[in-house]
């Protein structure tokens, strides 16, 4: 108890400072607009032009990289959908949604916080038969490397699997440097009936049997939103001072043609039955922005045989219809704006646009 009304302190005060950095003396706020380098000349702020971003940069800027690592399907990208405000992260119910690394930008004031989306860690067996991408492995390695915090995302639903650390993880968290903070994360709480059970887990997990060197532990339901905010609350007071990484219009270092393949994909991985997806390729044919400010979108989906691009349409089409008006809605609201989506099945003679 004393530890955490300490922490919820120590969280209070970060958040006032934080708050408090951004107040400008009124009377340099007024002159602003007729000499913007006599800021330089206040002990209050000091005001650079950064080039690289095209915006003024104040010295009371923070950042922070936070790896979010776990094992296939526990909610790592809903989480991180979550934690940003926007689904950036393709989502489905199946395993290996996420091919490659990704990074997810969230900005609150002076403060960005940048979660990366890490592959699922796989054995050699998934590897081969998911036919995963030569840079699955590496992507982790290189996201641990160069970062500030580790969140390790566990399945607290899980009947066989919750209360131990998969050894796959533990091999990652052994090889973190000493200050490198990790946090445990427990995700899908809203599936477990007894609370009791879930403190004997937190117990467990960070006992001397798993990993007893998490700085702190949460417990959340990505999917309901339950929790996620102290998450984030907690990451922002941890924010080092220094330079953004990323200008305030990015949302994530993945193209948005990309977003859009990724999250029609994810749609399809959903709809459709068994490995049968592992076996579609997504494409982009055409991406624009209208006068109106809306963007037209048009994605190919290529299947290995004509039986396939059958089933991947549906009976009259009803299957990549369904998949293109979730999308679509997905979409809309990644970039905050009308998305008119339209999906091309290709078939060796013809093309079927829905």
């Amino acid at each position: 108890m004393i530890m955490t009304i300490g922490r919820n302190i120590f969280r209070i005060k970060t958040r006032f400072s934080r708050y408090y950095s951004l107040n400008i003396n009124p009377t340099i706020t007024d002159n602003v607009n007729q000499n913007i380098h006599a800021l330089s000349n206040t002990n209050d702020i000091i005001v650079e032009q950064n080039w690289e971003h095209k915006q003024i940069r104040r010295d009371t800027d923070k950042s922070l990289r936070i790896a979010i690592l776990g094992l296939p399907n526990v909610g790592k990208s809903t989480l991180i959908n979550r934690l940003v405000g926007r689904p950036v992260c393709g989502m489905s119910s199946k395993v290996h949604t996420t091919k490659k690394k990704l990074d997810a930008i969230y900005i609150e004031d002076d403060t960005q916080l940048i979660f990366v989306d890490t592959p699922g860690l796989v054995t050699n067996h998934d590897f081969k038969k998911f036919k995963l991408n030569p840079t699955f492995k590496c992507d982790i390695d290189k996201s641990l490397s160069n970062c500030d915090i580790v969140g390790i995302v566990q399945d607290a639903s899980h009947p066989f699997k919750s209360s131990k650390i998969d050894e796959r993880i533990m091999v990652c968290l052994k090889k973190l440097p000493p200050n490198l903070r990790s946090i445990l994360i427990l995700n899908k709480i809203d599936k477990l009936k007894s609370k009791k059970k879930l403190l004997e887990l937190v117990d467990v997990l960070t006992g001397a049997d798993n990993w007893p060197n998490f700085s702190d532990v949460f417990m959340v339901s990505a999917l309901k939103d339950d929790g996620v905010i102290d998450i984030r609350n907690y990451l922002l007071d941890m924010s080092e001072s220094r330079d953004w990484e990323y200008d305030p219009e990015t949302i994530t270092d993945s193209p948005p043609e990309k977003i859009a393949t990724e999250i029609v994909r994810s749609k399809f991985m959903d709809a459709l039955p068994e490995e049968l997806p592992y076996s579609v390729g997504v494409g982009i044919e055409h991406f624009g922005t209208l006068p109106d400010g809306s963007m037209s979108i048009v994605v190919a989906v290529k299947c290995p045989t004509d039986r396939i691009s059958k089933i991947v349409m549906g009976k009259h089409g009803a299957r990549v219809k369904i998949v293109a008006i979730q999308a679509e809605q997905e979409l809309s609201q990644v970039f905050k704006t009308t998305v008119r989506l339209k999906i091309a099945i290709k078939f060796s003679d013809k093309n079927e646009l829905c």
